[in-house]
């Protein structure tokens, strides 16, 4: 799961590591749940770390009920090894949402399900897969969480959180397990390096 605030550098990264994993003959399957993945944006990034465009299918759902049909589809048709990238995987969710809980029940049932069934295709199968999320200040709470903090996060391996520090340089945190590291990094048009 990569976890930060809006224009954190979430997609950036994930972008990076798509292109990356393609030129390395990956097949990638990229989910545009906010219909924010601009043209130009991955144009750039890809030819800079000279991804294989043919190993890179983008598909965007209107609703989440469509992103749940993607979601399954994805799991069932992607080749090994692969990569699944959902951006942004709570973007739906939050549109749907009612507010009131008893009738949201079973949207947080599916985003559960969703989850569930990502870590098992990449438990069982030469598959990972990076969910991307926003984080919002929750009234009451102080720190700002990942949305649907509970039901993410339970199924997530490994989370990284992008934090900014100034323009165009963020704080890198990789959890993972029992360990946690941290480093600094620089979000540049091509992409993320170290700093």
């Amino acid at each position: 799961m990569i976890v930060g605030e809006e224009k954190s550098g979430k997609t950036t990264l994930a972008l990076q590591i798509a292109s990356i994993a393609s030129r390395l003959g990956v097949e990638v399957l990229w989910l545009d749940c906010g219909g924010r993945l601009h043209p130009t944006r991955l144009k750039s990034l890809t030819s800079r770390w000279d991804a294989d465009l043919s190993r890179i299918k983008v598909s965007m759902p209107e609703t989440f009920s469509q992103q749940l049909r993607l979601v399954v589809w994805a799991c069932d048709y992607i080749q090994e090894p692969g990569l699944i990238v959902i951006d942004d995987f709570t973007y739906l969710h939050r549109v749907a949402a009612s507010g009131v809980l008893p009738r949201d029940k079973w949207i947080y049932k599916t985003l559960a399900f969703q989850s569930a069934l990502l870590k098992e295709v990449t438990r069982t199968r030469n598959v990972t897969s990076i969910a991307i999320s926003d984080v919002h200040e929750r009234p009451g709470l102080g720190q700002p969480q990942p949305v649907a903090n509970t039901i993410v996060s339970y199924y997530s391996d490994s989370e990284i959180w992008l934090q900014p520090i100034a323009p165009s340089r963020r704080l890198l945190r990789l959890r993972y397990a029992d360990k946690s590291i941290s480093f600094h990094v620089r979000i540049f048009e091509g992409g993320i390096i170290e700093d």
